[in-house]
Parts: structure tokens; C-alpha cells; sequence
């Protein structure tokens, strides 16, 4: 198995990276380990990333690794001399296994400014960065030599003089040959002509029609006309074009597999730039370049040895644990010895009564009479030869401790023993004969009272120790588990899944199986409507602060000479994408509830009026909005798969097909609606979609979905709200809209400079000989309203303000004072409004509110509509929305020239249907069998989520987006935990089959939740949040106690 880079592998690598990475500029640095750098570079629009191993390997790649948490010193000195800038020239040094990536200045090659990156892949290798002279400012690894340093900071760096490969003639083949020993072979031989390498010149062999184990000697003809020799050189001739053309061009990359000696999958053997002849084209992989089969081969290889160390650690700790249990079964099971030796001890003094008051009462008379111990010892060894009874029982003596040691027979005296001594002697009796000390001061009957003691304590003991054991396994095993969690082997590497062109913007999919796409900026919201927003289309907005600009993709096909239409999009869908474009502004933190409006993807135009201009993300509105019901608070995060085949694909199908033939039965039962308001459109007249002159049938369509906006127009008073922007913006037919803020025709009038106008008014309204007649006749609009509005203002200054003072106590004079000048720009309706809507005037009717402040209904005269001026109206809920908007009604504009068509309207239209497709291949709930590549962060509102096998609630909170990303994350491990069969068996083969493909998908389904990158969730995540979720507090107090019990081990093991 190939271990690292050849000299030919390194020239087909640095023709790949002179083909894909130079003119890109160095983004990033990595340490992926202490011999590994991990490069990025990147360009708009693309990316590349190369991995360098020191000694080893080189090549371009398209695997994720676990980078080091914190960066190394070289790391540190490359980024700083190198980051962002261009890679200009990637030069391998003749045919040694040494690259040099330069990024040269804009001066030159040779001037200051200029950096190298030398790496070396023969011997111990090494990464060294020099400047545009090679004067070595960092490396990975001091070179010393004979004690002295070769290669250090501040030292020239020596570029070797290497020759190129060269061609190989008949002559030199023949002579080469020709010293050849007797025993060597073919292949060996060649292998030391030129720079093609072992593996090459067993290929060029091969090539050839030789045997590469041939003996040169015996079986190869060396003459000058040998035939051997001419296939060998026109052999060498095919491989020098090839070895030309890897420095020139990028070509195919070949892996050969070694078949598996059990029958399993087969193992990567070798690694070749040119396809090896040597071996079974069954047995050889083809890929488009040499870098990706050099990707796959190294990335495989390294993967395995992660998985190896991982399975390493985890025999270590069950070897650790198996030595804990040992230690605890071998105490136990010692001190059960203990107690039953003492209580067999027991029983053979009882069952030996007469004998042992012998042996101690002869051993006691001889003390007593003062016998030397040696003497006595040597008497009873002299008796003992003498066959006697008594001494051939006594097997030492221990008079320093008071005892002798006798042999008891268990049926020595069974004569006097009871019934239940002479069973428990009958259970001893295979035992044979046992050793047991007695006190020779002690009687019989005391020594076995004395055993009988001994096993009570033993037995004692031994309950204390199995319990106070038993905890200290317990812990040992924690201790050893969460040390196994804590430095268990992490790193994976992966391979880097191609995002999908939406997910770089916030979507989701709605509930009806349309794609709902919204920019996360102004540059993003640009894009969006530019490159996406296709006729067919909906844009959604809402006129608050940091809105969203949303659009919907849609997905329905139009008959032959029909032009796309929004109408066919589902109100469902136009909730939820309201929803989005509310929950992404200001509304979210300040928890204000507001609608959000749509229009047709022709009614949003980048053309700004004559002498105005737009700012990035701000659009021109042309036509009317459609207003919908005010959207909810509450939003959600969950998980959507890719599916891996077209069997997993297919088994979805049928869902699919059912929802859209719902959807479009809802769609056919409303058409007589949808023409009336395409004729209404034509004609110039204002229609509301879903409003109440809405004929039944277009009820019926509005509740496609489960959502009915006539009963949701009249349980919020959109009518009333409609009837107030109306009157506002009659008179501009163009209104513009952007997600950050755009560029107003007309100046916003607050509230303080309206009620100081008014007041101007009617300090003038004495002097009404100065001003011009009033005009006789009916009144307009406009003038009736303006009447009505000095009237009623000029009534409240009639007031006395005594009547409206109260008696302040002290502390309260200040206090209003404050109050008056931080609440200076309020007016009386704007206050009522704005407690009404936050509930802190007590029980107020909005409605009653929204009457009071809303209008007197517009009078069927066109003209006078048409001059209406919204600076006269009074303060509506038109104003509490525009409180948080930053776009204000437009002055009327002629209508603008059509607008200039993008060069790529062509091509991403003819995507179009490819990039819709995709999300056949997205679900949110996989079934059993399904095959699974990898998961996706979706953030979208909760009524999206409601098919989702995987999500959590998010509502209003103060939760950052990391830890709301990490708590939803633990939710979904914990559910798909949860998923798990309690058991795979069954007796049905059908239901064990089913229970095992559950066990699978769980499994495959946690995997892919744990391996989301953290990026990708923040990227969807909402800021702000309280994330809710069934069985949270269950969790929390789960995660609280295997914290407390780390702790404790912690505390328990400090050393450790």
C-alpha cells in the first residue's frame, strides 16, 4: 500500500494546482495536526482547499477535517505574511519530490513582497516559508546535521539543482541490462533507470509483454537487436509522453483495490497517475483527475486510522473497566472464602472434641513444666516416628503465639456427634483432612467459639464490603466512561457536501411543498430579486423595520399561452412567508404583532423614478399590495434529509403527489375568483385578494391550506386598514419597498409636526379676512376631512387644562415633567393606539380604537380620491406600523421606462426547473429503508415545521443563536434516541425485518444531527429566542445531573 507522494504523483498534482488554484488568494490556514496544513483559497464564487503532509502527501481536496483548536507558531507566522494573497505560481523542482507555491508582488517575482512555500516530500519532509530571496522565515522542523543547524530562520535556503526527466533509448535500456546481476530481476533492474520509478517500470514491463519477475541473466536477450529490448524502448516511449504530459496537463488518476480474503469489501492497494498494466482492470477505480483519486485514496486511509484509534480507546477503557470488575469480584470472593474457612474450621474442632483437649492439654503440661520449645518440638517429631496418635496429628507448633497447628480428620470422632454434625461431617468428608490452629490456653470448646466469632465478623465484613464495592464500581465505571467521552477520538473526516444555491439565503419549504427563499441583507436581498424572482412569483414584505424581502418559487406549470400567475400559490404559503418576513424584523424583539403584504413578481421593478435613484435591497412597488392577516411570533427550527437514491426518493413520492393534488383541487374550485381579480387588474381597479367583496368561491380558496382569509379580515379589521392605506395611496400608483431601507420621493411628517401645523391653523382661523374665499359648493374628500379633524382638535384647546391637572403630590411635578419631554411627539390618538395595542389602558376595545382613529369611508368621487394627502390623515394604525418602518409613501411618478433585462434572465431560467427539483430530494420525515447522505438546518415559521419528524419551537427570548443552536441540537438527539425499537426481535420475520430497518434509521438519522456543522445552524438560527420543546425540563434536569456527577468524579480523582 502506498504510504506517500512519488515524484510522478508530485508532477501530476502541481499541474492540477496550477490548473485550479493559482489566481486564487490565500483565504485561510489550518493545523489539522502537527504535520499537517490545511490551505483555503478561495475567489468569488469558488473555493479550493489543499491539504499538505509534511514527507507524505499534497493534493487538493474535498473532505471536511477537525482543524486544532488552537493554531501552532508556524501557523500563526504563515497567516500573517500570507494571508489574502494571490498564489501566482505552483513550480515542482525538476523530478525531486519538492514544490514551490510563490506569491509573487505586483512588482515582480524577484521584488520585496514577494513569499515562498517550499515543500519537501522525500525523508523526514518539511514546510518552510521564505521570502522573494529564500531567506527562511518559518519552518516546520529545524534541520540539524552532525549536531549543527542546516536549515534554520535567517538562513538561505538552497534550491537543489534538478535535471527533468529524460527519455530512455534501446541504448541505455541494453546497457542497463547488461549490469544486471544473476539473480536479479527484470523489474528491479529497471527500476534504477532514470526517474519512472518502481511502479512505472513494472507497468512499462508489463506494457512490453514481459514477465516484470523475469531473470535478466537467464531469460532476458540483451544483444543489441534483442526484440526484448525494442518493446522494452518503445515501451519507455509511450511512458516518457505520458510522464510530459502529467507537468502539461491534468489527467485521469487510477486507485487499484486489493480483493478481501473473506469475501468482504475490497481494501485501496496503490495510488498511480497512469493506469497500472500490472493489474486486473476489474481491480481499477478511474477518476477524473489525479487529485481526486489522490483525495479519496488519502482521505480513506486516514479516515481508517481515526476509526482504528477510536476502537483503541474504547478497548482501553473495557479493559479498565474488566480490571475494575476483577478487583471487586477477587475481594469478595475472598472475604466469602474467609467466612466459610473459619466456619469448616469450626466444625472439624467440634466434630474432634476428645482429640483436641488431648493434643492441647499435652502441649500445655510440657510448657508447664518448663521443656525447652526446641526440646518439645523434637519430642513430638520423636513420637510422630513412633506412630503416636496425638503427635502424627500435630503439624507444628507456634508456642511464640500460644498455638499448634493439628490435622483433623472430619470423621475422627463421629461417634459423639449429633445428627446434624455427623451430616455436615458426611458433606466434609471429600475434603480430607484440615489444618487448624488452636490455643493451647483455650479448651475445645473455646477455640471453636473463637472460628465461630471469626465467621460472624467475616460475614459482617463482608456485606460492607460488597455494598461499599459495589458504589465504588459504579463510579469507577462513570469515571472511566466520562473520561472515554471527554478524550474520546472526535476528528472524522468527511467529505464536504455541495451546498444547495438557497441555502446561503434563509428558507424553507412551506407546507404545500413550495420553496420560500429570503435574503439575510441588503446585498442578499438584491441578489435574491434580481437572479430569483421569476414571473409566476410572489414577493412578500412588510413595511417594518428589517424586513425580510421573501419571494416564492413557483413550482406549478401554466398551460400553453398562459402567462404565470402568484394566484396559484396557496394562501397557506403566502402566510407562512409573511410570517418569515415579520419574524426577521424589528416586530420579533419588540414582540409587536404586524401584517405583511404581496404583490406579483412584475409589480417589483429596480427602476427608480425620474431624478431619484434606489439603494441596494430597496425596490419600486408598482400596483396594489395585498395585505395579509397579521402574522404569528412563533417560529421553528428542525432538520431536513437528503435522500441518498432514487428508491428513497420514490418511496416519497406518493406523499407528494397527494399534497399537490389537494393543493390544486383548492386551486381549480377558486379560478372564477382568480379571473375576476385578473379582469379587475385590467381594468385599474383596486381589489384586495380575500377581502370581503370576495365572491364564495374565492372563501373556498382561501381556505386552502386550513387558513380562511375572510374570517381572518374580519377578526383583525384588515378592511378598515386597507380602506386607510388606500385613501393614503391613491394617488401614487408606485410605492417602494426594501429590506434595510430605500430612498423616499417625499419627506415623513411626524406626528409632533402635524399637531403643530394644526395648531397653525387654528391660531390663523381669525384672520380669515386676510385668506382667500373658501370655495362654494360641495366639498371633497379631503376638505370635509380636514373640517371634521379642526373642529374636533379646536374642541379639545377649548378645554380648561384645570379640569385635566389633578393635585400632584411631591416627586410628581418632575416626573410628569420627564414624562412630558420624553413623550413630546406623541399626541393624544397616537397614545390611546399604542396602549390599546401593548393592553396597558385595561380592557380597551381595538376596535373601538381603530374606529376612533380610522377615517370617515371615501366618497364615490374619483377625482377628489385621487388628491387625497396622507400628511392630513389622522393617527391610525397606519401610523403605528409606519412607526417601524423606513419607506413612506411615494408622490405619484410618471410611469418609468422597462427596465433593462440581466444578461443571465436566460440561463437561470433554464435552472430553474433543475434548481426546483432538488427538493424532491429534501424531507423532513424519512421512513424505514430510506438512505440518507446528510442532514440540513431549516429555520422557518412553526406552521412549516408541522410534518417535521425532528423540530423545536422558538419564540421571542433572549437566547443567543449558539446556545438556542446547541439546545435544539440535544432536543433532536434526544427524540432520535427516543425513535430507537426497544428490541429487534420478533417472531415475525416481516416485523423483525421492519423493527431492524427503524434500529438503522435512527441510528444513521442521530448520526447526521450530532455531525451538523455549528456555522450552518447559526446561519438559520433567529437571534433572540426561547427555544421550547416537549420533554425540555426533563432534559434539562438530565444534563444538570451527569454535570453534577463529572463533577464529582472530578472532585473524587483530582490527580487524574
Amino acid at each position: 500500500m502506498k504510504q506517500r507522494f512519488s515524484a510522478l504523483d508530485v508532477r501530476a498534482t502541481a499541474a492540477a494546482l496550477r490548473e485550479r488554484a493559482v489566481g486564487l488568494r490565500l483565504q485561510g490556514i489550518y493545523d489539522v495536526n502537527g504535520k499537517t496544513l490545511l490551505l483555503k483559497f478561495t475567489r468569488p464564487g469558488s473555493k479550493e482547499l489543499v491539504i499538505i503532509e509534511s514527507g507524505i502527501r499534497m493534493h487538493l481536496t474535498d473532505y471536511a477535517r477537525d482543524k486544532a483548536a488552537m493554531p501552532s507558531s508556524f501557523c500563526i507566522k504563515l497567516r500573517k505574511h500570507l494571508r489574502a494573497r494571490r498564489l501566482t505560481a505552483v513550480q515542482q523542482t525538476g523530478m525531486d519530490r519538492m514544490v514551490d507555491f510563490e506569491f509573487a508582488a505586483q512588482a515582480g517575482a524577484q521584488a520585496e513582497g514577494t513569499y515562498h512555500i517550499v515543500c519537501e516530500f522525500y525523508a523526514a519532509g518539511n514546510i518552510i516559508l521564505t521570502d522573494h530571496n529564500y531567506a527562511i522565515l518559518a519552518l516546520m522542523r529545524v534541520v540539524r546535521i552532525d549536531d549543527e543547524i542546516a536549515f534554520g530562520v535567517g538562513r538561505t535556503y538552497p534550491l537543489p539543482q534538478s535535471r527533468d526527466i529524460e527519455p530512455v533509448g534501446g541504448a541505455e535500456i541494453a546497457a542497463c541490462l547488461a549490469r544486471a546481476g544473476p539473480a536479479e530481476t527484470l523489474k528491479r533492474c529497471l527500476a534504477q533507470l532514470g526517474a519512472y520509478g518502481p511502479a512505472l517500470a513494472e507497468s512499462i514491463v508489463v506494457s512490453a509483454g514481459l514477465r516484470p519477475g523475469m531473470r535478466v541473466a537467464a531469460e532476458v536477450d540483451v544483444g543489441p537487436q534483442s526484440p526484448h529490448v525494442a518493446a522494452l524502448a518503445e515501451a519507455y516511449a509511450a511512458a516518457f509522453d505520458t510522464v510530459e504530459r502529467l507537468g502539461r496537463e491534468v489527467l485521469p488518476g487510477y486507485i487499484t483495490l486489493k480483493q478481501a480474503a473473506d469475501g468482504g469489501e475490497d481494501m485501496f492497494d496503490d495510488l498511480n497517475p497512469w493506469r497500472p498494466a500490472q493489474s486486473s482492470p476489474e481491480l481499477v477505480r478511474e477518476f477524473a483527475s489525479f487529485a481526486d483519486a489522490a483525495d479519496t485514496y488519502f482521505s480513506s486511509i486516514e479516515a481508517q486510522k481515526l476509526r482504528t484509534r477510536a476502537h483503541q480507546q474504547e478497548a482501553a477503557a473495557e479493559r479498565k473497566l474488566d480490571a475494575a470488575r476483577a478487583e471487586h469480584h477477587g475481594r469478595v470472593a475472598a472475604l466469602e472464602k474467609q467466612h466459610e474457612h473459619a466456619e469448616r474450621q469450626a466444625r472439624r474442632i467440634e466434630a474432634n472434641l476428645e482429640f483436641v483437649d488431648q493434643a492441647i492439654a499435652i502441649i500445655r503440661q510440657a510448657v508447664a513444666a518448663g521443656m525447652d520449645w526446641r526440646e518439645l518440638e523434637e519430642l513430638v517429631a520423636d513420637q510422630r516416628s513412633q506412630d503416636n496418635p496425638v503427635a502424627e496429628r500435630i503439624v507444628r507448633l507456634n508456642l511464640a503465639a500460644n498455638q499448634i497447628t493439628l490435622r483433623l480428620d472430619p470423621l475422627y470422632d463421629a461417634a459423639s456427634d449429633d445428627s446434624d454434625s455427623d451430616s455436615d461431617a458426611g458433606s466434609d468428608a471429600d475434603s480430607g483432612p484440615l489444618e487448624v490452629d488452636v490455643d493451647i490456653f483455650d479448651t475445645a470448646f473455646a477455640n471453636a467459639q473463637r472460628y465461630y466469632n471469626t465467621r460472624r465478623q467475616a460475614g459482617v465484613k463482608h456485606a460492607r464490603t460488597l455494598a461499599a464495592s459495589t458504589k465504588a464500581l459504579q463510579s469507577a465505571e462513570q469515571k472511566i466512561r466520562a473520561d472515554l467521552k471527554s478524550n474520546r477520538v472526535t476528528a472524522t473526516v468527511s467529505q464536504m457536501r455541495k451546498a444547495i444555491w438557497f441555502e446561503k439565503f434563509s428558507w424553507f419549504v412551506s407546507s404545500d411543498g413550495f420553496l420560500v427563499v429570503a435574503g439575510h441583507d441588503m446585498q442578499q436581498n438584491e441578489l435574491l430579486v434580481k437572479r430569483h424572482l421569476r414571473p409566476g412569483d410572489a414577493y412578500v414584505h412588510a413595511d417594518l423595520h428589517g424586513a425580510a424581502s421573501v419571494i416564492i418559487k413557483n413550482n406549478r406549470s401554466t398551460a400553453p399561452g398562459e402567462a404565470p400567475s402568484a394566484d396559484t400559490i396557496p394562501p397557506s404559503t403566502l402566510f407562512q412567508a409573511g410570517i418569515m418576513s415579520v419574524c426577521q424584523s424589528r416586530a420579533w424583539d419588540a414582540k409587536i404583532l404586524a401584517s405583511a403584504w404581496w404583490v406579483e413578481a412584475h409589480q417589483v421593478s429596480k427602476t427608480a423614478p425620474t431624478g431619484e435613484y434606489l439603494t441596494t435591497g430597496s425596490f419600486m412597488i408598482r400596483g396594489k399590495k395585498r395585505t395579509l392577516p397579521p402574522a404569528q411570533l412563533v417560529y421553528g427550527f428542525g432538520v431536513m434529509f437528503r435522500l441518498a437514491d432514487d428508491e428513497s426518493i420514490a418511496r416519497h413520492a406518493a406523499a407528494r403527489q397527494q399534497r399537490r393534488t389537494v393543493m390544486e383541487e383548492g386551486l381549480r374550485a377558486a379560478a372564477p375568483t382568480s379571473a375576476s381579480v385578473a379582469d379587475a387588474d385590467d381594468a385599474g381597479d383596486v381589489t384586495i385578494v380575500g377581502g370581503a367583496s370576495q365572491p364564495p368561491a374565492a372563501a373556498a380558496a382561501a381556505a386552502v391550506g386550513g387558513l380562511d382569509f375572510d374570517a381572518a379580515r374580519r377578526k383583525y379589521n384588515l378592511d378598515e386598514i386597507d380602506a386607510t392605506a388606500e385613501d393614503a395611496f391613491e394617488g401614487a400608483d408606485q410605492t417602494q419597498a426594501g429590506g434595510g431601507g430605500g430612498s423616499s420621493s417625499k419627506r415623513y411628517t411626524s406626528a409632533k409636526e402635524r399637531r403643530d401645523q394644526r395648531k397653525q391653523k387654528q391660531r390663523g382661523g381669525d384672520a380669515d379676512a386676510a385668506a382667500p374665499p373658501a370655495p362654494t359648493g360641495k366639498l371633497s374628500k379631503k376638505d370635509q376631512r380636514r373640517l371634521d379633524e379642526e373642529a374636533k382638535y379646536a374642541a379639545k384647546d377649548k378645554q380648561p387644562q384645570k379640569q385635566q391637572q389633578q393635585q400632584m403630590k411631591r416627586g410628581q411635578k418632575s416626573k410628569a415633567r420627564k414624562r412630558k419631554e420624553k413623550y413630546a411627539e406623541q399626541d393624544d390618538e397616537d397614545r390611546d393606539l399604542r396602549m390599546a395595542l401593548l393592553g396597558a389602558a385595561g380592557k380597551v376595545d381595538p376596535d373601538a380604537v381603530l374606529a376612533k382613529a380610522a377615517p370617515p369611508p371615501p366618497q364615490e368621487d374619483e377625482e377628489s380620491e385621487s388628491d387625497s394627502d396622507p400628511e392630513d390623515l389622522p393617527p391610525s394604525i397606519v401610523d403605528q406600523i409606519a412607526a417601524m418602518s423606513v419607506d413612506s409613501p411615494d408622490e405619484p411618478a410618471a410611469e418609468p421606462a422597462a427596465e433593462p433585462e440581466d444578461d443571465d434572465d436566460e440561463q437561470a431560467a433554464d435552472l430553474l426547473t433543475e434548481q426546483l427539483d432538488v427538493l424532491d430530494m429534501l424531507t423532513a420525515a424519512p421512513v424505514a429503508g430510506d438512505n440518507l447522505s446528510f442532514a440540513i438546518p431549516v429555520c422557518a415559521p412553526y406552521p412549516a415545521l408541522a410534518g417535521y419528524k425532528y423540530r423545536v419551537k422558538l419564540v421571542p427570548g433572549t437566547t443567543k443563536k449558539g446556545k438556542a443552536c446547541k439546545m435544539a441540537q440535544t432536543v433532536m438527539l434526544a427524540a432520535a434516541d427516543g425513535n430507537r425499537p426497544k428490541t429487534t426481535a420478533a417472531g415475525d420475520p416481516a416485523v423483525a425485518e421492519r423493527l431492524e430497518l427503524e434500529d438503522i434509521l435512527a441510528q444513521r438519522e442521530k448520526s447526521l444531527i450530532r455531525t451538523l456543522p455549528e456555522m450552518e445552524m447559526i446561519a438559520q438560527m433567529l437571534g433572540k429566542v426561547k427555544v421550547s420543546a416537549p420533554n425540555m425540563d426533563a432534559l434539562k434536569q438530565k444534563s444538570k445531573a451527569a454535570a453534577k456527577t463529572r463533577a464529582k468524579a472530578k472532585a473524587a480523582n483530582p490527580g487524574d
